[in-house]
Formats: structure tokens, C-alpha cells, sequence
């Protein structure tokens, strides 16, 4: 097992060689001063781009950091700045085995004009609009993340696919490739290396920080040890405002997901305080699961998990297909190996800002070093809304598969003579019992039942609702809202749609990417601007007066996708709060207006979006909890209506002997609009109805 961090950083002030050992200050924990990067784009509508150049900014610019100390000013050299990267890669002052200096955790590369650029050979990098090249990379990464003063950072999938300015690390990480596109006429190596010469002699070079395979450390000479060694850390002060101390703190695992706060090694250390999430789906033997070992090459991380009777998972991250700056936790899925039943599997979710690659496997750990807790066994359930209503001679298909959480085994429908009918097709929900049961197969002990309501045709005929439709990208592409004004068009009841969105005849309330979180707090986003923020606060009345609306009877709230992916932010009780000032702020209004909560929908259905599917179920039992009772608020299961398989955007390939692909795994197709809107059609009859 390696030394931990906290323990070599300890030996500052233990371990000095004797020219340094002499009155030293102590200090109560081992600080690091970390880097910073500030990016500013000239314009912020287009991406980086050799003719839109960003500025990239770390800490200490003019070549010193100084600080004071006693009434004395330490100036510290830098050879350049300190930059950052995310947390895992940040370039630092630090104290290593009794010596102080700088180590470097973020490469960097500035682009004069003389480097060996040559075009690139591999012919599936070529594009009509572009021209890409290559040249000898300063050394080879395992991260491919970074950032470029004039180029898009891509990962080599995204560069495969790139039609625009980009630069990326090649496959075998030797080469550093640049793409630009030929309207920018740099498609000879003369004009190429023309352009970066011209912009490293006026000063605004081409720029391009990366992830460091290795740390490299930069020792300061004596003179500067030994006044470093002097300093009081917990009073010290810096002329630069932006400079921090930071207090390096043993690193501890979650408890929510682990039985230990430490597992005895720095490089699992590492990986598992990384981790946001783990479950384990399937699995019989619920005890004593642990992460036995970490394997790393030079392009994938492999991981197992196990337990004590040997059932065994498995999963891999390839390092040129993640963002290691982004804080959005990515998946690994596990398979099932060894004894581990078949139909068993496990995710993990990570932070990669918080990892660094690790260069080299570990293993020989056990339940006592690294194990999981039993919280993330996850059991199998059906998740159904308590009722689902529907109109004569209007059928509703329902897919009860989309409410199976944590198993891909079939779900039954009990008829009201005994007899199992398997769903996985679907099921019509006109001509059927009043109340339906479904199970599971092979496990008839789960088990739910959902209760039809059957409403009349001529329900609200004679009036007209006005209707809000609230939320994010499934309203804001405006086939829902419009096919649910179809299903309105021969019938005796009307609806009116307000909105400052979407198109004269078909207003809605909807933005791509947005969450309860972004309609209580961000003024603009995505392009969007928030109509309903006042002072900072969500409040509908100002909303309604703002706009000259008389009233609305129905708000139709299809949120909490988004909110589930937004980090920070994604919690279940803060994304219920949020949804609570939202219908708080509606009924302060007026407490008449139905509020219509759509569950959230469920992806295509892929072994790849399994893990996602759980989360969504997740949040729907919450949502069910939360509002099983809340007067004016009624839960509609439109995520029911979509078939997971048939529902979605498919597309011919031009290769006829290739199969066809989903396009959109989030965003279902226009029979999907219709079924949810069927759904929701239903509802505002069956609230008309109960009036």
C-alpha cells in the first residue's frame, strides 16, 4: 500500500534536511496554494475558434506570487502560472518529503509556428469542411481533457466527428491534432504555421493546457525553503487577492456508500471519494460487497466489484471518451461474471473532475478495506401512479415496463379471471377492469395495482380551460402541446393555450435543458429568459399580471429530467423544494388551479440507459410520496404511454445493409407526443368532469 498524502505532506516539518531544520513554524494542518483558470471569451455566442480567441488566465501572470509574512515580503518565481484544470488537475505550491516547490498537474503547450505539423494520414479524420493536422506532442496523456486560448477541446470521438475548429490529442496520444476549417483558409502547413507564428509575435499565442499523466514537481532553491519553512500559514497574507490557502485534509469516503472513511491506499483513496453513486441490481447475496480491484492501461480503467461469496461485476471507462473537467458524474456499468447470477448488474457513478487517471492497477482489497454499504442493493418494485384516467372511446396505451426499477425481467398483468398477461407490449387501458394488477415475473410477491378511472365523453362540454404548459424540453418542442390541442379540436370541451413560448397558435412555457432549480433561480439560460423571476423569486403572479393573462384553470409541470442531472442541485429534497415554490407561487395566485405533475419519462430502452431509467423511477416513488395527498396537485403517468422501444426517432442508415438507430434517446417521436398527450387530454376531462 502507497503512503498516504496526508502523511507524506506531515513530513514537511519532520524530514528537512539540516540547512532547512532550524526554528521552523508549525502549522496545524499541510497547505497547498492551487492554480486557478479564468476563461474569457471574446464573444460567448460562437465556440473558441482561431478568429475568436479566448484568454486564458491562471494565477500569478506576472511571473511571482508574493506574500507577506511578518512584516516580510517572500517573493515566490513561477516559470509560468499556476493553472487549473478541475480538482484533481490543479497545478500547486506545495511542501513534497520536506522540500517546497511547485508541482505541476496541468501540461502546457504554446503553439510558435515551429512545430513538425504534417497532415493527418488516417483517412477517417477527413471531412469536406475542414482540413486537420498533426504534430509531435510534448508527451502522452491518459486524461484527454484541457482547454485551447483558440480552439474547441475535443475527445477523439468528438474530433472524428468534428466539422468545426477543434484540437485533440491523437490515438495513440503521440500527436496533437488540429482541425480548421478550410473558410478560415489554413489548409496548407504554410498558412498554418504563418497563422501560429503571426499570434505568438503579437503575444496572444495559441495555447492548449492538458491533463498531465504525471505529476512533475519544480523544487525551489534553498534560500526560499528555508524562509518558506518560516512562514506563519495561519497568518499569512498575498498580494494577489485570488491566491488561497487550502488546508489538505485527509481524504474521506462517502459513508452513505461505504462501510470504511479509508482503505489503506492513496490510488483507490482517490477513485472511491470520487464516487457519487453505486448500485447493485439483481443480486441475491445482499452483504459484503466490496471493490476488490482497479485495472489501468493505457486507454481503459477497469473495475470489479465483488462480495464475500465471490459474485463478481466488472466494467470499463475508456479514457478518450470522458470529460475528467466535467463535474456531471459518468456511468460505469458492470457486468455480471463469475458467480454472480446473469441478470444481475451494478453501476458506478464518478465526479472525473475529482479523479486523476490512474496510471497503474490496484488490487488485494476486501470487505474490511473498501466495502459498500447495503443501502446500494438496490430491489426490484413497480412504480405506478395511484390512478390513471380515461375517456370513452379515446384508448390509452400503457407500457407498464417503463415502471420496472432495478430488474429487466417482465412485467404480468393479473386479469379478474386469474390469468397472466404479459405487458411488455403494451396494454389498452379502454375496455379494461377498473382496477389492474401487475407483477413481476418469477417474483409474484411484487406486486401494484393501479386503479382506472372511466371518464365520459361529453365531460366539460360547454366550457373552455385555460391551460399552461410549464417545463422543459419535451414541451419546448412543441409537438406535445400541439397534439393535445388536436385531441381537443372535435370535441364538445375547449382548451386555450398562454404562454411566451412556442408559436401564436400554440403558446407553451417550455425550454430546452431547464429544471424547477432554473425557473426559481436563473434570470436567463440556454438563450431562454425566466419570465417568472421577481426580485430573484419565482412568483406566477407577477408572471400573470406581467402578461395580461384573465386566469388559467390547468398548469401542465413537466419537469425534473434536468434537475436530476444537474449537479449540485440534484438532490430529491432540494429538487421537491423547488417544485413546491413553484406550486406555492401557482396557488398563491389562486388556490383553484389544478396543477398536472407529469412523471418523468423514461429513455429508450438500451442496457446503456438502464441505469438512467432507475434514477427517473427513483425520483417518480418520490413524487408519489410527496403529492399522493396534496390538494391541486395530481400526478400523471405520461411516462407510461411511451414505448420504450417504438416510440423514439429512428433512422435509415444509407448503408441499406446496416440496421436502423435511435437518433434521440431522450426525446421520443411524434407517436410518442401523441400517447402522452392522450394522457393529458384525459386528465383535464376527468378534472372537468370532477367539477
Amino acid at each position: 500500500m502507497k503512503t498516504s498524502i496526508l502523511a507524506m505532506l506531515l513530513s514537511c516539518s519532520l524530514t528537512l534536511t539540516p540547512v532547512f531544520a532550524k526554528e521552523i513554524t508549525q502549522y496545524s494542518l499541510p497547505i497547498s496554494i492551487d492554480g486557478k483558470v479564468v476563461v474569457t471569451k471574446s464573444s460567448t455566442i460562437y465556440n473558441i475558434n482561431p478568429y475568436n480567441p479566448a484568454k486564458i488566465e491562471g494565477l500569478g501572470e506576472n511571473g511571482t506570487l508574493s506574500l507577506f509574512d511578518k512584516d516580510d515580503i517572500i517573493n515566490i518565481p513561477l516559470s509560468h502560472p499556476l493553472y487549473r484544470l478541475s480538482d484533481a488537475y490543479t497545478d500547486k505550491i506545495v511542501c513534497q518529503n520536506g522540500i517546497w516547490g511547485i508541482e505541476r498537474n496541468v501540461g502546457l503547450k504554446i503553439f510558435d509556428g515551429s512545430e513538425d505539423w504534417q497532415p493527418v494520414k488516417e483517412g477517417k479524420f477527413y471531412n469536406k469542411n475542414t482540413t486537420i493536422f498533426e504534430c509531435t506532442a510534448p508527451e502522452k496523456v491518459l486524461a484527454r481533457s484541457g482547454l485551447c486560448t483558440h480552439f474547441d477541446v475535443h475527445s477523439l470521438e468528438s474530433q472524428l466527428k468534428n466539422i468545426y475548429d477543434g484540437i485533440s490529442f491523437s490515438e495513440n496520444r503521440e500527436k496533437i491534432y488540429m482541425r480548421t476549417m478550410n473558410v478560415k483558409n489554413m489548409s496548407t502547413i504554410e498558412t498554418l504555421t504563418g497563422y501560429l507564428k503571426a499570434q505568438y509575435d503579437a503575444g496572444t499565442p495559441v495555447t492548449f493546457l492538458y491533463a498531465l499523466e504525471q505529476s512533475k514537481f519544480e523544487p525551489f532553491d534553498n534560500t526560499l525553503q528555508e524562509r518558506l519553512n518560516h512562514v506563519d500559514w495561519d497568518k499569512v497574507g498575498f498580494l494577489d487577492a485570488n491566491v488561497k490557502i487550502n488546508r489538505m485534509e485527509e481524504v474521506e469516503l462517502n459513508p452513505n456508500l461505504f462501510t470504511v472513511k479509508q482503505t489503506g491506499n492513496e490510488i483507490m483513496n482517490q477513485f472511491l471519494s470520487a464516487v457519487t453513486d453505486i448500485k447493485i441490481y439483481g443480486e441475491p447475496e445482499q452483504h459484503h460487497f466490496y471493490v476488490s480491484n482497479i485495472a489501468a492501461s493505457r486507454d481503459v480503467l477497469g473495475l470489479s466489484i465483488q462480495n464475500e461469496q465471490g459474485h463478481r461485476f466488472y466494467g470499463e471507462m475508456r479514457y478518450d471518451e470522458n470529460d475528467f473537467l466535467s463535474e456531471k458524474p459518468i456511468e460505469i456499468r458492470l457486468e455480471a461474471r463469475d458467480n454472480a447470477p446473469s441478470s444481475a448488474s451494478a453501476e458506478i457513478k464518478i465526479n472525473l473532475s475529482k479523479l486523476k487517471a490512474p496510471t497503474e492497477g490496484v488490487h488485494g482489497f476486501d470487505s474490511s478495506t473498501t466495502g459498500i454499504q447495503e443501502r446500494c442493493i438496490q430491489q426490484k418494485d413497480l412504480i405506478f401512479t395511484a390512478y390513471t384516467p380515461v375517456v370513452e372511446g379515446v384508448d390509452i396505451i400503457q407500457y407498464p415496463y417503463n415502471g420496472l426499477i432495478n430488474s429487466t425481467e417482465d412485467v404480468f398483468l393479473f386479469t379478474e379471471d386469474g390469468q397472466k398477461i404479459n405487458t411488455k407490449q403494451g396494454i389498452s387501458l379502454l375496455n379494461s377492469a377498473s382496477t389492474l394488477t401487475f407483477t413481476l415475473e418469477n417474483d409474484d410477491s411484487i406486486q401494484t395495482s393501479t386503479e382506472i378511472i372511466k371518464v365520459k365523453k361529453d365531460a366539460g362540454a360547454g366550457t373552455e380551460k385555460t391551460v399552461l404548459f410549464l417545463g422543459d424540453s419535451l414541451i419546448n418542442e412543441n409537438a406535445y402541446t400541439q397534439c393535445v390541442q388536436e385531441l381537443f379540436q372535435e370535441d364538445a370541451m375547449k382548451i386555450k393555450l398562454i404562454g411566451t413560448r412556442g408559436t401564436e397558435d400554440n403558446p407553451h412555457e417550455g425550454r430546452g435543458g431547464w429544471s424547477a432549480y432554473d425557473y426559481c433561480n436563473e434570470t436567463t439560460k440556454y438563450g431562454f429568459t425566466n419570465p417568472f423571476l421577481k426580485d430573484g423569486k419565482f412568483d406566477f403572479s407577477y408572471y400573470m399580471q406581467s402578461n395580461e393573462y384573465a386566469g388559467v384553470d390547468y398548469v401542465v409541470v413537466s419537469m425534473g429530467v434536468n434537475d436530476l442531472n444537474l449537479v449540485g442541485h440534484n438532490s430529491h429534497d432540494e429538487i421537491i423544494g423547488y417544485f413546491n415554490t413553484i406550486f406555492e407561487s401557482i396557488h398563491k395566485y389562486n388556490p383553484e388551479i389544478k396543477i398536472i405533475l407529469n412523471t418523468p419519462t423514461m429513455l429508450f430502452s438500451t442496457e446503456s440507459t438502464d441505469g438512467a431509467k432507475n434514477t427517473r423511477l427513483e425520483f417518480s416513488k418520490r413524487l408519489k410520496e410527496e403529492y399522493a395527498d396534496k390538494k391541486g396537485i395530481y400526478l400523471s403517468s405520461i411516462s407510461m404511454a411511451i414505448n420504450p422501444s417504438m416510440n423514439f426517432k429512428w433512422i435509415e442508415e444509407m448503408d441499406k445493409s446496416k440496421p436502423m438507430t435511435v437518433s434521440d434517446t431522450t426525446h421520443p417521436n411524434l407517436h410518442g407526443y401523441r400517447n402522452m398527450a392522450t394522457t393529458t387530454y384525459a386528465f383535464f376531462k376527468y378534472l372537468a368532469e370532477a367539477e
